[in-house]
């Protein structure tokens, strides 16, 4: 205690004896009052010291199961020896450094995500830059979906990702430098800015401007991602809404300016590089090949042949069979119209002459392309025997990262047998989580997963329709968004954990 604290409470000067001063300070502390108070003193600096190491393991712990999530997501990527590529990688590589388009355009949106991410010194940043926005969202979606304290969400958030990383296609998506990474990231960003009234100003912010660069990375999100917004919102409107969602009006304009903003993002990058401001300039192309493989374009092309001036009317014996053969292989490329009108009128004219059997084969393509999932076309690089220009735009682009490239699982041909394997044990997982999350949803009483899990399998069916109907059916369309079926069923897991511990 200071002197002068004791002279003002004991009332003794400094010139009595200190005999007296150190009696009555004795006395002082002795009583009860003075007993009580320090206690009282010491507890509350106790409980300061509990509070303030606690909120330092808060974030500590969120940071560090984070990064263990994050680590998880690329374990393809680790194990690969570098990030996976794709036979498409490279133009979206080469779009992104030097905008300069390559047919067929695709959208430009990721090959300046990709360059911006990569620092112009290594893809190793774009996937990591990868992994940490698929983490976050799903920390967004367990604060949201599960509940609890955040010591539990934080162990479920790493749960999860080792869940997914070993029994659906996420990890290798996450390691994969191509935009398929996005299409279950802007399902899970668009869901929450729904559903999630508690979202703060700044997580808003986030996941509406990962929906931008997102819906911008693919030409198909855009048309994805506006068919979901409008059927989410229109059930909003007939009265179906998840508990404690926030109003339509207050939601919808975070739905919809992400959309707007990425469609106008790329439609000038694609001014920039000459091509017109178009959304996507290669649609036509795309579903030409669609077209040729259903026998629908020849059809027309035959009977239109001999009134229309078309260059295919040329090659009307030997017409390509697979959109493959049409955008990467056919004589017939060099000869077309380079500004596409030859196409968009072959595309039209079949459209108008062949509506029902355009929309039957529709249907059948979007039925296929929902179950066909497996895991493993993200990196047959080499065994696709594709068009593909990655090791002269590696070493052009990012020639630091060449060694680790050409020396990586993929390039020496080990990576294929391993997602062969794979393939088999993610797709029975999805299989599985599938009928289970049926079961649950029609004998559980969980409105909130019930929504999460009816939005789900919306979002997967309109990406089977757009990507089916447009381009064709192939397993890296739908792999890109099968991993949300296991989550949803470990979140449901989650939730009965969390709701146990709080009874």
């Amino acid at each position: 205690m200071p002197r002068a604290w004791f002279h003002a409470l004991t009332g003794v000067s400094a010139r009595e004896e200190p005999g007296v001063a150190a009696l009555q300070l004795r006395d002082f502390a002795e009583s009860g009052p003075a007993v009580a108070e320090l206690e009282a003193a010491a507890e509350r600096g106790s409980e300061f010291r509990g509070r303030r190491a606690g909120a330092l393991r808060g974030p500590a712990r969120a940071l560090l199961f984070g990064a263990m999530s994050a680590g998880l997501l690329l374990s393809v990527a680790i194990y690969n020896g570098f990030p996976t590529l794709y036979p498409d990688t490279g133009s979206y590589l080469f779009t992104g450094a030097f905008g300069r388009a390559l047919f067929p355009f695709r959208s430009p949106g990721y090959g300046s995500f990709a360059m911006l991410t990569s620092l112009d010194r290594s893809l190793w940043f774009t996937a990591i830059a990868q992994a940490l926005i698929v983490v976050f969202v799903l920390y967004e979606a367990c604060k949201d979906l599960i509940g609890g304290d955040s010591r539990f969400r934080d162990h479920c958030l790493v749960g999860t990702a080792a869940f997914l990383a070993a029994f659906s296609s996420l990890p290798w998506e996450t390691s994969l430098i191509m935009p398929d990474v996005f299409a279950g990231i802007v399902f899970l960003s668009l869901f929450l800015l729904v559903v999630n009234a508690q979202l703060g100003w700044i997580e808003r912010i986030l996941l509406a401007a990962i929906s931008v660069v997102g819906v911008g990375a693919h030409a198909s999100l855009l048309p994805i991602a506006a068919a979901f917004v409008t059927i989410m919102a229109a059930v909003r409107v007939f009265g179906w809404a998840p508990p404690e969602a926030p109003p339509v009006k207050s939601a919808l304009p975070w739905l919809v300016v992400p959309l707007l903003l990425a469609g106008c993002w790329n439609a000038n990058l694609n001014r920039q590089m000459g091509l017109g401001f178009r959304l996507s300039p290669a649609a036509d192309d795309f579903l030409m090949g669609r077209l040729l493989n259903d026998g629908l374009a020849a059809d027309y092309l035959r009977a239109n042949c001999p009134a229309k001036p078309f260059v295919v009317c040329r090659y009307i014996d030997n017409l390509p069979k697979t959109p493959e053969q049409f955008l990467f292989w056919h004589p017939l490329l060099g000869q077309m119209d380079p500004a596409g009108n030859e196409v968009r009128a072959i595309v039209r004219g079949t459209l108008a002459a062949y509506p029902l059997r355009f929309a039957w084969n529709s249907a059948k393509h979007t039925l296929r392309q929902f179950v066909q999932c497996r895991t493993g076309d993200e990196v047959r690089d080499l065994a696709l025997h594709a068009v593909n220009g990655n090791g002269p735009v590696m070493l052009e682009i990012f020639p630091g990262d060449i060694a680790a490239y050409s020396g990586s699982k993929l390039m020496q041909g080990r990576l294929v047998e391993l997602t062969k394997i794979l393939a088999g044990i993610d797709l029975a997982v999805f299989a599985c989580s599938l009928i289970a999350c049926v079961y649950l949803a029609f004998s559980r009483r969980d409105e909130k997963w019930n929504w999460f899990f009816g939005s789900a399998i919306l979002f997967l069916f309109v990406n089977a329709a757009v990507c089916a109907t447009f381009a064709g059916v192939y397993d890296r369309y739908q792999a890109r968004v099968a991993w949300l079926i296991p989550l949803c069923l470990v979140v449901f897991v989650c939730r009965r954990v969390a709701d146990q511990q709080a009874n």
